[in-house]
């Protein structure tokens, strides 16, 4: 489950096979390839300038045979070369008839601009190859194809072989022990062992795991599939979207009500049904207010760029919600009038704002309490400018106030008989044992003058208004409800732990944009170079979505002047 330590390994088996090759190969045999090497650069230039003497001579027969004996001269190179410099079959797991020449090579040229790809090539051709979720596509799609076609024999994988990866093998290895090795890893990995058509059973191997762990593994049943909360702010304007904007209206519309309808947790469940119904209201008098939904429900503003940007919310409502009150323009004051540049100053504190948005990846608070040394990032995030930390609060207040208005809405679909029952012990104060106590009604009555509070956190002095706090605990409220805190789409400017530690953010993204090093984030920031680079790329395509969706409609020029990995 560790990126380097799969990337290791695969690089381990192929540098076992090129020592191999090399006990076995001629003492002279890497000079000899030198020489012929050099000699096929000669040829090639010869039959280059070859040509160009038989464009302007006049004796074609006598260039001709010149040209003849070059080529000739060019393709004997060529295989004496390919021969000396040939895998032999016992050092290579490469399997050279399950993939004709032509194939492989166009396989290969996919990746001959990547950033592995150099790499995976040299790796393919030993017939083995990784496998992790920092790969980007492409990578991840020449080890899959040559792995499925039989050409790569060899393949060492993170939890991506659990995630449907469709590569079927012989025998799966587990080659490490790892908390991510649960029941469902273990069920998903080792059922591609055994291809379908070619092997009757299939072998699943255990290294260095402890027994205990093996017994659980095989023993344990699978977690049963549970649902999760299905909508979000951004998601309701998607589908208000495609119901306004779809080519086929009714079937717009067909397919925006089976995703209302028929979330997992509404499974059976009538009462989360009706909680949802009212968080689909609460989402649209939010869209309503905040200019993204006319009063008929048809986008406007800038609806299009926040759906665009679903992936990022609360954090692409809050870079709009900065755009309509003029912050970025009132930062991005050119040098001089009429100039397109912007100073550096004003450069690094747009993207500290957008690393604020769009680059949020915390550190555990311990990192903060070591003392490490750090060469070329500042590595922790500074706070946003107070403009926009004025501005933030300002909208998180704004929106749990209109949060909070629903929370008390939806608590009256509460289950009030388990609101007054213990969670673990499952003592009730619900019946008529606790009607006579005095004391139970004493500490019962704190929860008249609340409504989405639970009974329990009542009895240490909580109040419906402490829910407009962005710090209090999402366990506050009703459990039964169906919904928290959580779901209100709003930024913490800042983070703590249960302990009350404050997290840091990783100014990853900040730093990368001063010093342009990527080795300077794994050293510094403590970064996987793949997680790096492709965290990087998103924040950087991330840039050049908003500048694509909002530059016909707004001078932003500055968005020019980031930099696009």
């Amino acid at each position: 489950f560790k990126l380097g330590a799969v990337e290791n390994a695969a690089k381990s088996v192929s540098t076992f096979l090129k020592t191999k090759q090399e006990t076995k190969r001629p003492p002279k045999a890497d000079k000899e390839a030198h020489v012929m090497a050099n000699k096929l650069r000669k040829v090639k230039k010869s039959i280059e300038k070859q040509k160009i003497i038989d464009e302007k001579s006049q004796k074609k027969n006598r260039n001709v045979d010149q040209s003849l004996i070059h080529e000739a001269e060019h393709d004997n190179l060529v295989k004496c070369l390919e021969k000396n410099l040939e895998i032999p079959q016992d050092c290579t797991y490469a399997d050279q008839k399950a993939v004709d020449t032509e194939t492989l090579q166009k396989v290969f040229g996919r990746v001959k601009f990547e950033r592995k790809g150099e790499e995976l090539k040299a790796l393919a051709e030993r017939g083995t190859g990784y496998h992790h979720g920092a790969m980007s596509f492409k990578e991840k799609q020449l080890v899959e194809i040559l792995f499925r076609k039989g050409f790569l024999r060899v393949v060492t994988a993170t939890g991506t072989l659990a995630l449907g990866v469709n590569m079927p093998c012989k025998s799966v290895v587990f080659a490490q022990n790892s908390v991510y090795l649960d029941a469902l890893n273990y069920r998903q990995m080792s059922g591609r062992a055994g291809r379908r058509g070619q092997d009757l059973m299939g072998d699943v191997y255990f290294f260095d795991i402890p027994f205990p762990k093996i017994g659980k593994l095989i023993k344990s049943n699978v977690p049963e599939l549970r649902g999760h909360f299905p909508l979000s702010i951004t998601l309701v304007l998607r589908l208000m979207l495609l119901a306004s904007k779809g080519d086929d209206p009714e079937d717009a519309k067909a397919k925006v009500l089976s995703v209302l309808k028929h979330s997992l947790l509404s499974f059976k469940q009538p009462r989360v049904m009706d909680m949802l119904k009212l968080y689909f209201l609460f989402s649209l008098q939010f869209l309503v207010k905040e200019g993204y939904l006319d009063q008929e429900g048809n986008p406007m503003g800038f609806a299009g760029l926040v759906s665009h940007l679903h992936y990022h919310e609360p954090s692409n409502l809050v870079f709009v919600s900065f755009l309509v009150n003029g912050l970025f323009h009132d930062l991005c004051q050119p040098t001089r009038k009429g100039s397109k540049h912007f100073s550096q100053d004003v450069m690094e504190k747009l993207v500290l704002v957008l690393a604020h948005l769009f680059g949020r990846r915390y550190f555990p608070p311990k990192f903060q309490d070591a003392h490490f040394e750090f060469y070329q990032s500042k590595v922790f995030l500074d706070d946003l400018p107070e403009d926009f930390s004025d501005a933030l609060d300002e909208y998180n207040m704004k929106i749990m106030e209109d949060f909070t208005t629903f929370l008390r809405i939806v608590s009256k679909l509460a289950d009030m008989n388990q609101e007054y029952q213990l969670p673990l012990s499952k003592i009730k104060f619900t019946g008529k044992e606790c009607e006579d106590s005095q004391l139970v009604s004493h500490l019962m009555s704190c929860k008249e003058g609340r409504v989405a509070i639970s009974p329990f956190v009542c009895l240490s002095g909580n109040f419906d208004d402490d829910l407009l706090r962005l710090e209090t605990p999402n366990h506050v409220t009703l459990g039964t409800i169906g919904v928290n805190r959580s779901q209100a789409p709003v930024l913490l400017s800042q983070k703590f732990d249960n302990r009350g530690r404050k997290m840091s953010l990783n100014a990853y993204a900040l730093d990368f944009y001063k010093h342009g090093s990527l080795l300077g984030l794994v050293q510094d920031n403590r970064m996987n170079e793949g997680d790096a680079y492709y965290l990087l790329k998103d924040f950087a395509l991330t840039i050049k979505s908003i500048r694509c969706v909002i530059y016909l409609n707004i001078d932003f020029r500055f968005f020019n002047n980031l930099f696009i990995i």
